[in-house]
Parts: C-alpha cells; sequence; structure tokens
C-alpha cells in the first residue's frame, strides 16, 4: 500500500513542484511509532531550497495533498528539503550522486548493523547493485543508504 501512496502523492507533487521551479527529489510514506508520515522532499533547480521556498511551498501542496482521498492513510504530510545527508532510494538518485561520498547502513552477517562508507561509482539497477570504491553491495542487504556531506571528509 505504501507504493501505491507515494507513487500517487509522486504524481501530484511533481508537476506543482515543477511548476514552481522545484524538483521532486523523493516521496516517502513511512510509519514511525503510531504516526504515518508522508514525506514530500524537493530541491530548488540551482540547489538545496532555502526556508522561504519551503515555507511558500508548504501551505499550498499540503491542501493539494488534503484534497485527495488517499490522505486518509496518513496522519502527517511534511515538505521539505531532503538536506545534506539524503537518502539513496531510486536509481536516479544513485546516477545523480555517481562520485560522491555515501554511508551504507546494511546487515552484517552476524545479524547486526554495519556502516561502510565510501565513494559511489556507479548502480546496476538490473542487479540491484549499489558499487562504490570500497565494494559492491545487494540493495536487499542495504538498510539505508545516505549522500555525506562533503565536508565531513576535508
Amino acid at each position: 500500500m505504501s507504493v501505491k501512496i507515494e507513487q500517487r502523492a509522486r504524481g501530484i507533487a511533481e508537476p506543482f513542484l515543477k511548476a514552481n521551479g522545484c524538483l521532486l527529489w523523493d516521496v516517502i510514506f513511512e510509519k514511525e511509532g503510531a504516526m504515518r508520515y508522508l514525506r514530500i522532499l524537493f530541491d530548488g533547480e540551482d540547489g538545496p531550497p532555502d526556508l522561504d521556498k519551503c515555507e511558500e511551498l508548504t501551505l499550498p501542496l499540503n491542501r493539494l495533498m488534503d484534497s485527495e482521498d488517499f490522505i486518509k492513510e496518513v496522519d502527517i504530510v511534511e515538505i521539505g528539503s531532503p538536506g545534506l545527508s539524503r537518502r539513496l532510494r531510486r536509481p536516479e538518485h544513485f546516477e545523480a550522486c555517481v562520485g560522491k561520498t555515501v554511508k551504507i547502513s546494511k546487515r552484517a552477517v552476524n545479524g547486526k548493523c554495519e556502516t561502510v562508507t565510501g565513494v559511489l561509482t556507479g548502480f546496476d539497477v538490473g542487479r540491484g547493485a549499489v558499487i562504490t570504491d570500497k565494494s559492491e553491495f545487494s540493495l536487499k542487504e542495504c538498510i539505508r543508504i545516505t549522500l555525506q556531506p562533503e565536508e565531513q571528509h576535508k
């Protein structure tokens, strides 16, 4: 069901954001505790949006989302920037971030979480593989993949 909600929200948010000079980064529907969040994350055409742009778009986009009948499934709609440590989930995210440093949280053999940081060198859609300068990881074993801000590595 979450994929269907994400797809519908993407279909509504993407043209709205484009008409307002922004690019949709991601739509995420997830449960945290008892609350169900729909997160609409966007960038400006020339980089991350400032607070004024987020504020300008939040109310009209919230109203647009509220007008849809699927919103019954959602407790909170959040609209904003994906941030510097943005999550990478879609093929276009990986393509846009080739050559940049990523942090991969994955399941280790012992069942615990292991974190690996490396430079993203590629993404194989067919195999569902994330390739870094250190190793190759199956998306199935990855818990979360995030872009790492460059200033953290200087």
